[in-house]
């Protein structure tokens, strides 16, 4: 047998922290999405099906319980893009390009969708009970899934799809070209979601 090297090239990576001390940050951030929805039954029509609801857009400068989540992921955000990412660029640079949340009660889900037009997105999960739905991220090159051969096991070669299950206080970041859906709500218990988008943006 030669000698095999393998390059794993462009790898399309998926960060996962647990945030520090979430508990009281999750009830102010539960309580401020359920005040957004009273306000505003109807929510926006995007990814959410089977009864779920989406917020508009946040007002973060406007909201103080949204500015101290914001501030709280910031510094994550922070090292993400210039030590592991190694983007150039200063923190006033990062911009939030958009940030909303969704509450998928029982049997409501969200079909496979992407955030165009951004670099990163992420879902952070302020109540995530058992059973309340995973997220399914799909592989970004289409041609694999249209002819893939049989597998006799699953490995980081020949994925197609994976699952990550959604606990409280969970911050997932990832590339916006990564298109992804959630499973249905099988649990009696409301899944809430906080969802945003990174731009970074060069000043003049």
């Amino acid at each position: 047998m030669p000698n095999k090297k393998i390059h794993k090239l462009f790898p399309s990576p998926i960060f996962q922290c647990q945030i520090d001390d979430y508990e009281k940050l999750n009830e102010e951030l539960q309580d401020y999405i359920y005040n957004l929805e009273k306000n505003d039954t109807k929510g926006v029509n995007a990814s959410n099906a089977g009864g779920g609801w989406h917020s508009p857009y946040w007002q973060i400068a406007k909201s103080p319980i949204a500015k101290k989540f914001a501030d709280s992921i910031s510094p994550v955000l922070f090292e993400i893009i210039t030590k592991d990412y190694a983007w150039k660029c200063k923190p006033e640079e990062i911009i939030f390009e958009g940030m909303w949340s969704i509450i998928n009660r029982k049997s409501s889900y969200n079909v496979r969708h992407f955030h165009p037009n951004c670099h990163l997105s992420a879902a952070y999960y302020v109540k995530a009970k058992e059973n309340c739905g995973k997220i399914k991220f799909y592989d970004p090159l289409d041609q694999r899934l249209i002819k893939a051969p049989r597998k006799s096991e699953q490995n980081e070669l020949n994925i197609e799809a994976i699952t990550f299950t959604p606990q409280e206080g969970l911050l997932l970041i990832f590339p916006s070209y990564f298109h992804h859906s959630v499973e249905e709500n099988l649990s009696n218990e409301d899944r809430i979601v906080i969802s945003f988008n990174i731009d970074i943006q060069k000043k003049l």
